[in-house]
Order: C-alpha cells, then sequence, then structure tokens
C-alpha cells in the first residue's frame, strides 16, 4: 500500500509560501514581458520573387523604432504566406493581404498576423478595398490583355459572392460614398461601381494607365496616371508612342470636369500616389525621386524632396513619416524612413522585394 510522504510543519508551510509567491508573480502584469507583436504598427509587405514562395510581412514598431520581425507571417501562422504578396489592406482589427500568384486573400487578425480565413477562387488579384463592415472588393486581372473583374466578398463568411467586370488590369480602388471607384491600369478609365447594388454605374475616362487614387479634404478625387508604354519589337520602349502620366482631380458630383496636369517626360513613370492625414498634402514618386504637392497646386512640383528611385513608399498617417523601399529581389531589401521634409531617419532589413507599408492604429 503506497502511503504519502510525511513532511515537517515548518516545510510544508515554507513549500506552500514558496509556490504562493511564485503564482503571484507570475500573474503579476508589473512582470510580464510585453508580447513584442503587441507594438507593431507598420507592417511591410514583402512581395518575394515570382514563382519563389518567398513572400512574407515584416513588422515594425514606431513606438520603439525597431523591427520586431522580418517575417511575422510565417511566425504568426508556422507555414510561408505563399508566392508575390501584392498588397495589404487594414479594416478594422483584420488585415486582407492578396498574393497575386497564388490566387488567393490572405484574412489576418491584427497585430498579430494569425490567420483567420483564407480566400480562394480568385485569378490575378491585385488589391483589397473595404466598403463596410460587411463587404469588401478584391480586383482581380484575371489573365494579361484581357478585362479584369472586381470579386465582392463577405466579410462576415469570408465568401465570394459575385464578380463585376472591369477594364483591362484593374488595380487599385478607392470608397467615396456609395461608389467604388476602379482604376483600370491598361486602359485610360475608371470603372464606377455602386456599392449598393454592385452593378456599374459608368466608366470614365481619366488618362492613360491610371494606377492609384485618393480623396482630399474637400471631397475631391485624385488619380495618378502612369501613362501608356509602347514597345519595339525588342521589347525595348518605343518613346515616339508611349504617352506621358497625369495628374487628374475632379469633384465625384461632376466627373467629366477635371482638372489635368501632364507630366513632361514620357520616359518616366510616375505612381504611388499616397495623401497625407489632413487631406492636403499629395506625394508620389516619379522616377529616380519622391515629390510632395499641395491638393491647391496648380501646377505639378518640379522639385523633389527625395532624389531616391523607390519600389515601395508609404506615408505614416500620423505624423507624415515617409518609408522608401529600395528595389531588391535577391535578397533582404532595404528601407529608409525620412521626415516629411526629406531629411532621412533611419533604415532597416526586411524581406525580398518590399513594396508598400501598411499602418494599423488599433
Amino acid at each position: 500500500m503506497y502511503t504519502s510522504p510525511r513532511f515537517p510543519p515548518f516545510i510544508t508551510r515554507s513549500a506552500l509560501a514558496l509556490l504562493s509567491m511564485m503564482i503571484v508573480t507570475a500573474c503579476d502584469p508589473d512582470t510580464d514581458t510585453p508580447d513584442p507583436t503587441s507594438t507593431a504598427d507598420v507592417f511591410i509587405v514583402n512581395e518575394g520573387g515570382f514563382n519563389k514562395g518567398n513572400a512574407g510581412i515584416s513588422s515594425f514598431s514606431t513606438a520603439t523604432g525597431q523591427m520586431l520581425d522580418v517575417n511575422r507571417f510565417q511566425t504568426a501562422n508556422s507555414r510561408p504566406l505563399g508566392d508575390v504578396a501584392q498588397s495589404m489592406t487594414v479594416a478594422g482589427a483584420r488585415g486582407y493581404i492578396v498574393v497575386n500568384n497564388s490566387n488567393k486573400l490572405e484574412v489576418v487578425s491584427l497585430p498579430d498576423l494569425k490567420e483567420v480565413a483564407t480566400i480562394t477562387g480568385l485569378l490575378l488579384p491585385r488589391y483589397f478595398m473595404a466598403a463596410s463592415a460587411d463587404k469588401g472588393y478584391v480586383t482581380e486581372w484575371v489573365d494579361f490583355g484581357v478585362p479584369g473583374r472586381v470579386a465582392v466578398i463577405d466579410l462576415k463568411t469570408n465568401t465570394i459572392v459575385k464578380t463585376i467586370p472591369t477594364g483591362i488590369t484593374p488595380e487599385a480602388m478607392l470608397v467615396v460614398g456609395n461608389k467604388l471607384y476602379v482604376a483600370n491600369n491598361g486602359e485610360n478609365t475608371l470603372t464606377i461601381i455602386n456599392t449598393l447594388t454592385d452593378a456599374v454605374e459608368t466608366t470614365l475616362p481619366v488618362g492613360d494607365a491610371p494606377t492609384s487614387l485618393v480623396q482630399d479634404r474637400a471631397g475631391r478625387i485624385w488619380v495618378l496616371n502612369s501613362g501608356m508604354v509602347a514597345y519595339n519589337p525588342d521589347y525595348t520602349e518605343d518613346y515616339e508612342h508611349t504617352t506621358p502620366g497625369s495628374l487628374v482631380d475632379f469633384a465625384p458630383q461632376n466627373p467629366t470636369a477635371q482638372t489635368r496636369r501632364p507630366f513632361a517626360s514620357n520616359q518616366v513613370r510616375p505612381q504611388k500616389l499616397l495623401i497625407d492625414f489632413s487631406g492636403t498634402t499629395l506625394y508620389f514618386s516619379n522616377g529616380s525621386a519622391v515629390f510632395r504637392m499641395n491638393t491647391t497646386d496648380a501646377a505639378l512640383p518640379t522639385t523633389p524632396i527625395i532624389r531616391r528611385r523607390f519600389y515601395g513608399l508609404g506615408l505614416d498617417p500620423r505624423d507624415n513619416t515617409v518609408y522608401g523601399a529600395l528595389e531588391n529581389f535577391s535578397g533582404p531589401t532595404k528601407f529608409i524612413r525620412y521626415q516629411s521634409t526629406g531629411t532621412p531617419i533611419d533604415s532597416f532589413a526586411v524581406g525580398v522585394g518590399a513594396n508598400s507599408f501598411v499602418f494599423y492604429r488599433p
């Protein structure tokens, strides 16, 4: 028969006291090491190499000024993100990561990036935009050189409800009121969709190869067109037939009355239009430089704030810190932070092919 060992009373009392101290210490929030993901408020989309399956998301903390995890998605989910991460969008407490060559949309919780759902069945998806807490949209190229579409996503069930036809190579989107504006980069138009009925209302000409669009404080919509590139038989650019880019703005109530600012050269591609938190200052890249202009300026700026070519560009809406990622698909990418005036702050290494920055404010 087994008999429990008997200890002297003072040993028992001492052991219990020690155990109690250990339990109290373990539960004391003042002594806990904070979760490093809790301060993550910038996510860097690392595109990865085509057909390499090495896309990823890095996490950064502006509170500490430190990289938290170069491959946060992999760490959080114990699996790779996929092939070619095109973009990421924040909607509430969720992140929506569009993985282009894997034809899927990864839904994750924030700020830890843990998987919530994986939406498949997309065809060359590009960008996500939420219209409400219940509905989102994803642009799909479908194939090269053919009309694309927008997938309507039920955000409660994380399923594709229907698709809406667009122009060729639909890219970024913007929701204004009950309208969704879709940039058809392979054409010169925006597809305007009613978000209440999910029906196309009209197709609006804006300029060759629209890439990105924002809304300013006055309610006007700004569209950055990169210009249509023509190619010679040897695939070099045919500048005789390549069109220059342009920056266009209009009021949603009267979209055909547009103010157009053409770029002088057709040999560089303006892209990555951003707007600050106040809605009065625009940022964009053009060639090997980043420019800034006020929404009341009549002409395009001629003096850049940063003289450097970036593959990825971002603007922190809280303090207008500029984030620029250098192009590198053979190894880790370097990104640099700048003051809004263009003065460099610091730099960090992230994953392969960093193409954009996402800012999260819980």
